[in-house]
């Protein structure tokens, strides 16, 4: 692949609450490497669970889903083989299910400073494998200020709400797409990839955009 060719663009829906969405960005992660060509990744938000309460009861969200602890027990060792095989952390038992329209608006506010991917990368690993609160203003300003952005501006965008339309904008266009879940991938706005593709299958999605 010549280097003066044009980069591909990767349009990527993701929740930052989706355990999946976290498996698939490890493994993006590893074809963007592989790939000899220049990528642009275009992120963009999505939420699973919008009417979900900031705070809620752990314990009780798990009852409510009325899945049996065995079977339940069962998927989360699956999910820790399947994190670890990727490198990620993932610790089940310390995450606090919240809303994420905060986390998703803040998303934004790193993104109109060149910051989206890292901070991305640091709300799945403070979700997943650290326990933190990422529904609480608190919790996502301390968040932000590791990644490198000021506290003072990112309380100031969340606190004005100027991103609350670029979120809805989002998941406007992922719904008119086809998305009912994610993550969701547009591939060079033709090809869409749905769920967490392995490294291979993003590799040839690439190739066939490029001699599209």
């Amino acid at each position: 692949m010549s280097s003066t060719a044009a980069p591909i663009r990767i349009d990527v829906w993701s929740d930052v609450q989706c355990i999946w969405c976290y498996i698939s960005s490890a493994r993006l992660r590893a074809a963007i490497a592989r790939y000899r060509g220049p990528v642009d990744v275009v992120y963009h938000s999505f939420q699973l669970t919008p009417d979900a309460p900031v705070d809620i009861d752990r314990d009780a969200h798990i009852r409510s889903h009325k899945v049996d602890p065995a079977r339940m027990q069962q998927t989360m060792n699956q999910l820790r083989q399947l994190t670890a095989q990727e490198g990620l952390s993932y610790d089940p038992d310390r995450t606090q299910p919240t809303n994420s329209r905060q986390a998703l608006q803040l998303l934004h506010h790193a993104g109109a400073l060149g910051k989206r991917a890292d901070l991305t990368q640091r709300l799945f690993e403070a979700y997943f494998a650290e326990g933190r609160h990422i529904g609480h203003v608190d919790e996502l300003l301390a968040i932000a200020e590791e990644t490198g952005l000021d506290r003072n501006d990112a309380a100031t965008a969340l606190t004005d709400q100027r991103h609350a339309g670029a979120v809805d904008s989002d998941i406007r266009q992922a719904q008119q797409l086809g998305a009912r879940g994610v993550p969701f991938y547009v591939i060079n706005n033709a090809y869409g990839l749905s769920g967490a593709q392995p490294v291979e299958q993003f590799l040839a999605a690439f190739d066939q955009a490029t001699h599209r």
